[in-house]
């Protein structure tokens, strides 16, 4: 298969591909499957908060220092990484936010949760500050969500849940991603928005409602999932273990002081104009709420409590045994390593 080498791409793959190499995920084909066998194939979404960690762990060496071999395949979209693994074209994505995995993966794919990115959910309730003094009062409000049933819907519909609320009374618009349902709430389109604590800097007149901090509102709901391909698990599980220990050891060094001016760096890196504001209010958040853990793996409880929400949505049909969801073996292995 021909590299692609898109040239709004560049900036990404330059920073990002680990042997000074990247590719491009749209067609998947048989020639550059076999074409990276040999390595262990990490997929990414290049959106900013992603590229920001991927360029850190480049510039930290984490990766060389547990003698990985790595190849790192852009993968654009919500379910670009998941894709590209259930294809064959890559075999891990390490920090997903795709909230279509499970029902993915109970529909027969090849692929199992390995362990977890961020552990808490960085996602907060904006509004504008007249009006809305709490979640209650979002009844016959507009709230910005993007598609239905994506993740900002069905982490809103699981909040008005827990707090009581009939979510039939909030009409809920989809206005794409969640710095789209910012500007909506900020351009006075829409009256909330669920979006992401690196607008917590922003000034633009909106308030975070109380009890809107989902990582403090559903403290069980794992944010990002790291997810593997079966063949993965079982023909490159040596690679598998350095990847998920190269990560852990990133997460245990972001979340301490002495990360400032690398991560800072790292963010200048994945981002063509610093936006210093969302850049401090995302170090604020790592640093105070501790979002990652360098023990990647995940619990029964974590898995059931995801398949609880998703099963009461529709999504899913039935509760499947953690086996047949996850293998926490690598994430465990790895931990070890990390020390």
């Amino acid at each position: 298969m021909t590299q692609i080498f898109n040239p709004h791409r560049r900036r990404f793959l330059r920073n990002s591909a680990l042997l000074g190499l990247g590719f491009a995920v749209s067609g998947i084909a048989a020639p550059y499957i076999a074409r990276a066998a040999a390595q262990i194939r990490i997929a990414v979404n290049p959106g900013l908060e992603n590229a920001t960690l991927t360029a850190l762990l480049n510039q930290q060496g984490y990766l060389r220092q547990f003698g990985v071999d790595a190849l790192v395949v852009e993968a654009g979209g919500a379910t670009g990484p998941f894709d590209a693994i259930a294809a064959g074209a890559a075999d891990v994505c390490m920090i997903s936010g795709y909230n279509g995995l499970l029902s993915r993966i109970e529909q027969g794919a090849p692929v199992k949760v390995v362990g977890a990115g961020m552990k808490k959910t960085a996602l907060t309730v904006f509004a504008r500050a007249e009006g809305i003094k709490g979640i209650a009062d979002l009844k016959g409000k507009t709230v910005a969500v993007g598609p239905s049933m994506g993740l900002l819907h069905v982490l809103m519909l699981q909040l008005l849940k827990v707090k009581g609320i009939d979510a039939s009374q909030v009409n809920f618009v989809d206005k794409g991603s969640n710095d789209q349902c910012y500007r909506a709430v900020a351009n006075g389109e829409v009256d909330a928005c669920c979006s992401s604590i690196s607008h917590l800097n922003d000034k633009d007149g909106l308030v975070v409602i109380p009890e809107g901090n989902l990582w403090q509102e559903l403290p069980k709901y794992t944010f990002q999932t790291a997810y593997a391909s079966d063949a993965a698990l079982t023909g490159r599980y040596e690679g598998l273990v350095g990847v998920m220990a190269a990560y852990g050891a990133l997460y245990d060094y972001l979340m301490s002081p002495a990360a400032h001016d690398a991560f800072f760096d790292a963010r200048r890196r994945a981002e063509k104009r610093l936006d210093e504001a969302s850049a401090q209010a995302v170090w604020d958040f790592i640093q105070t709420q501790r979002p990652y853990s360098k023990d990647l793996s995940l619990s029964d409880e974590d898995i059931g409590y995801q398949q609880d929400i998703y099963i009461g949505l529709g999504g899913l049909s039935r509760k499947l045994p953690f086996a047949a969801v996850a293998n926490m073996s690598a994430a465990r292995t790895a931990a070890k390593l990390i020390g």
